[in-house]
């Protein structure tokens, strides 16, 4: 299950389709897109949920800084390239457990990057 959105956004089952994509483009987002889009094409509708609009995604320095910091705690982030791939996912949802952050979605927005900033 993933929340691309945030914790306020869809919920998404992740299937073969979508690890398919992302076999040949590492991008979650461009995955996610070209799956919807496959999804609409075959007459689906739009999602169910409405994706939120407060939270702004990471930028590429925020993504890596917060790869560097779970990295410098212990956990496998899968090398500090920028993307998240299921490493990263991974190595959040555990920082998240362990601090207490819920829910522990492995997304990793300004609130992971702010709590990874005052750990220790």
């Amino acid at each position: 299950l993933w929340l691309p959105g945030g914790p306020g956004g869809p919920a998404l089952l992740l299937l073969h389709n979508f690890y398919a994509v992302r076999s040949y483009n590492p991008s979650s987002n461009y995955a996610l897109a070209v799956v919807h889009l496959g999804d609409r094409v075959m007459g689906e509708g739009p999602f169910e949920t409405p994706w939120p609009g407060g939270e702004r995604p990471l930028t590429l320095p925020e993504i890596q800084e917060t790869q560097q910091r779970l990295t410098a705690l212990g956990f496998n982030t899968g090398g500090t390239d920028g993307r998240v791939g299921q490493d990263t996912m991974r190595a959040v949802r555990g920082f998240q457990q362990k601090v207490g952050l819920s829910p522990a979605d492995g997304y990793p927005g300004i609130a992971v990057l702010e709590a990874l900033r005052k750990a220790r």
